[in-house]
């Protein structure tokens, strides 16, 4: 899998090419089904470039030749020197990914409207799913570049209690979850596979739930 990928990327990138793999070996369908109806554009372009190379990032490989003495010595005393930049290039790959996606929804808001309305439903979807990445990017961001640290991402950190939430508050969350609600019940009805339903429905029992939450403390 790597081999291949690394030789599309280390080759001159023929678009057609690159979307077989994306295909075969990256999970998004609703991104590949973008990347195949928008066209090769720049932009989509940059798109399969980085989710291509995302997959290649997180390809293990094991060296199964043994380590000599001095490899590990050498090692060990470079991990301090290696913290540093490993802040510096997580902060660096938030702001890769920042670019990345305000260029993929410049190109959704353009092609939206020239699109079939069953087309315009599913990239509807997607410019939600990417603006709300895009938010959570942009506040690590922010929050690194008043702290000098970059926090972790949200799934890691406990949401905050309806009960702790102003009133402004409630109904900014109540607006995004009535959003979430429709979201997921559009994406469980044409869920093709098991695992996928099951995700969606998952997702869409927890926001009815807060949802339902929500609303009754508005309503107090």
């Amino acid at each position: 899998m790597d081999h291949e990928i690394n030789t599309w990327l280390n080759s001159e990138q023929d678009y057609p090419s690159g979307l077989l793999l994306y295909d075969r070996y990256c999970k998004n369908t609703n991104l590949g089904r973008i990347l195949r109806v928008g066209g090769a554009t720049g932009t989509n372009r940059l798109t399969l470039i980085y989710e291509l190379g995302k997959v290649v990032k997180h390809v293990v490989i094991s060296d199964k030749s043994p380590l000599s003495e001095e490899h590990s010595h050498d090692q060990e005393s470079s991990k301090e020197d290696h913290e540093l930049p490993s802040e510096i290039s997580g902060i660096e790959k938030l702001r890769g990914d920042q670019k990345i996606l305000y260029k993929m929804l410049d190109n959704l808001h353009a092609i939206l409207p020239y699109r079939e309305i069953h087309e315009r439903k599913e990239i509807a979807f997607q410019i939600l799913d990417f603006d709300d990445h895009l938010k959570e990017i942009t506040g690590r961001i922010v929050h690194y570049e008043k702290h000098g640290v970059v926090p972790p991402e949200p799934d890691a950190v406990q949401r905050k209690a309806a009960s702790e939430f102003s009133d402004a508050e409630l109904l900014q969350r109540q607006n995004n979850l009535r959003t979430y609600v429709a979201r997921y019940t559009r994406l469980l009805e044409d869920s093709k596979t098991l695992k996928s339903t099951a995700n969606y429905r998952d997702k869409l029992e927890k926001y009815r739930l807060e949802l339902t939450e929500v609303t009754e403390r508005l309503h107090r």
